[in-house]
């Protein structure tokens, strides 16, 4: 059998051809980088948005898209069918609920640490202290007892109730005047920033934004009667980075374990990935009632 003989012009319309269709392949895969979708508690949003910048920028195949709220807002949404690939949590607690629902799909790990202080309004009066809070006709706004900020703040007020510098019943005095429970904890922050309220309980991370520490006094809770909260984060079982592709969830993870990621939440106020953390007891986040 003879074979048809091609021409010169032939050949090279058909590789002009071949080189077009790789062209527009990769052009195609290149405006199509993959996504990785992370759930974030909300005190991590000014944070992770310039962590997410710094990683697509080492990782340029890689678009992160954020989603902040609360915690166990997030946990909720997870429970119920929410796709997300990573989970940064402000509590372990969270991070207990979702594995006993077969949701996590990897080891947490703890990559940073915070702390709790109280931010005052402005305007509320001339050097306030910890004591106003439980002043009379001061109006007090913290988060939800099942928020993490929530139940740290409420223990935080139980251990400085047990000092002897606060009166004896300062937990209760300061709840009584509690005129708004939050879903989370910017929410906290911006209704004092705005006025809304004359105090709240926060973490120091919070009252660092730049739209909020003009508009509030920071008041510092002494070491021995704060909360260091340690925040984990991990690849959830239903994350779309499995296989090859999942490398990208744990760059992240490393990316905020790295130097250059710990800088940049050491640089929003978080604390260092290896600072001993206190845990509360999980069992004190499931009612709505607990402090």
């Amino acid at each position: 059998m003879t074979l048809p003989k091609i021409t010169s012009m032939e050949l090279l319309a058909a590789l002009t051809l071949i080189l077009i269709l790789a062209c527009s392949s990769g052009a195609a895969g290149g405006a199509r980088p993959t996504e990785l979708v992370v759930f974030a508690a909300s005190s991590l949003t000014d944070a992770f948005r310039e962590a997410a910048a710094g990683y697509e920028a080492d990782n340029r195949e890689v678009r992160v898209v954020l989603n902040f709220d609360g915690s166990q807002r997030l946990r909720t949404q997870l429970e119920h069918g929410a796709r997300a690939d990573l989970l940064a949590s402000a509590d372990g607690r969270q991070m207990d609920l979702l594995a006993a629902a077969g949701l996590i799909g990897a080891e947490p790990v703890n990559f940073t640490t915070n702390r709790l202080v109280v931010v005052v309004f402005s305007g509320f009066k001339p050097s306030p202290t910890l004591a106003d809070l439980a002043a009379p006709g001061t109006r007090v706004v913290i988060a939800q007892a099942t928020v993490p900020a929530g139940f740290y703040a409420r223990t935080v007020l139980d251990n400085l109730q047990a000092d002897p510098a606060f009166v004896p019943n300062y937990a209760d005095q300061v709840l009584a005047n509690v005129v708004s429970e939050e879903t989370n904890v910017r929410s906290v922050v911006q209704k004092v920033a705005l006025g809304e309220a004359d105090a709240g309980i926060v973490y120091q991370t919070d009252a660092r934004a730049p739209n909020i520490i003009t508009e509030v006094q920071v008041l510092p809770i002494p070491e021995s009667r704060n909360i260091i909260a340690s925040y984990p984060i991990a690849i959830l079982s239903g994350s779309t980075q499995h296989g090859p592709a999942q490398r990208f969830a744990q760059r992240f993870i490393d990316y905020l374990m790295s130097e250059k990621g710990q800088q940049i939440l050491e640089k929003h106020g978080f604390g260092n990935a290896v600072e001993v953390a206190s845990r509360p007891d999980p069992g004190a986040l499931t009612g709505a009632g607990d402090r």
